[in-house]
């Protein structure tokens, strides 16, 4: 259940970024995208970190991890992106519309998520799971109308390579979380934006932005996007698999569309548009069902032709009742308990 726990709280996440998505874009177009930006990055850094501070087992947690060379490099690969990753995304926003952006760098996940099941860490290729990646497309792009605010190719460039940071961020989250530790890496990301990228934009734009309303919307974003930051973190330490941290993240566009129909920010997406968001809860739910049986929750495989009457190994690896059948050969688990067999233990291979 573990798998399936992540992903609810990935959607939590999810719904949380939307909200704070759309609530910022009040300020929109009056105030300047990079100082708006600016200010959250800084907030948003003291809240993760003073959120932090006060969870013991978080604290705990981090203290021991061992940051040796293989977690140096998927802490470099999950924060030098998300330095420029906010920029571009403004950037390809400007210039192609937010409806390109988000279809573009949605398909980033899609093409994750199928990547997985297409290609499972153990099993063989599966080619016909590729239907849900064309599912997915198909609702993605019916419901964020792509190109439709226009086809510049600087826009388009920028957009594909915020949706390659995507991809790679939650890669480099789910070895992070597998290696040991999540939050610090994220903290020391956040700390580096505020004194790399936030300080010298604000140092360089006018202060419009020293507004009480400014100020309070930015509040509110950032705690909006901790709370994201926190449940999605959780969320990888659940799920222990990109595959379906990836699946739903392919609901963004769902989730985004109908977090500005709540606060007041977007509109209906018409007919084609709800037919499209059906298609990718569709795709999503079909792709993360699939990595969740396939991730072995109900144990071992029984063998269909009746030779093993039980699943041959426990927990343990012992064999709680095993029965040699027609055509089986000769059989033995790899190990009996010594309870079994008296003071005898064996182990045999």
């Amino acid at each position: 259940m573990g798998k399936l726990w992540g992903a609810l709280l990935k959607a939590f996440s999810l719904i949380s970024a939307s909200l704070a998505g759309a609530y910022v874009a009040r300020l929109y177009p009056e105030q300047s995208p990079a100082a708006v930006g600016a200010l959250i990055t800084i907030h948003g850094a003291a809240l993760f970190s003073l959120a932090t501070l006060f969870q013991r087992q978080e604290k705990k947690r981090a203290a021991k991890v061992r940051w040796d060379r293989t977690y140096w490099k998927w802490a470099v690969i999950l924060a030098v992106p998300a330095l420029i990753q906010g920029q571009l995304n403004q950037e390809a926003q400007a210039r192609v519309g937010v409806g390109t952006v988000m279809t573009i760098t949605t398909l980033g996940a899609v093409g994750l998520a199928t990547w997985r099941l297409v290609f499972p860490e153990r099993g063989p290729c599966r080619r016909r799971h590729t239907v849900w990646f064309l599912v997915g497309l198909a609702g993605v792009v019916m419901l964020t109308g792509p190109f439709s605010d226009g086809v510049e190719p600087w826009g388009l460039v920028a957009a594909g390579v915020v949706s390659a940071f995507g991809v790679s961020d939650t890669i480099a989250s789910a070895k992070l979380t597998e290696l040991g530790d999540l939050t610090r890496v994220i903290e020391l990301m956040r700390w580096a934006s505020v004194f790399l990228v936030a300080i010298p934009v604000l140092i360089w734009t006018d202060g419009r932005w020293m507004t009480g309303q400014v100020l309070s919307t930015v509040l509110v974003t950032s705690v909006l996007i901790v709370a994201a930051n926190k449940l999605g973190i959780h969320a990888f330490r659940l799920a222990r698999s990109d595959g379906v941290i990836s699946t739903v993240a392919c609901l963004t566009p769902v989730v985004a569309c109908l977090a500005g129909l709540l606060v007041g920010t977007g509109q209906a997406p018409g007919v084609y548009g709800w037919l499209g968001a059906g298609l990718v809860v569709s795709a999503s739910a079909a792709t993360l069902w699939i990595l969740h049986v396939r991730s072995g929750h109900a144990g071992p495989p029984v063998v269909k032709d009746g030779v093993w009457k039980h699943r041959r190994f426990g927990a343990d690896r012992n064999s709680d009742a095993w029965i040699a059948g027609p055509g089986s050969g000769i059989g033995l688990p790899s190990s009996f308990k010594a309870a079994d067999w008296g003071v005898w233990k064996h182990h045999l291979a």
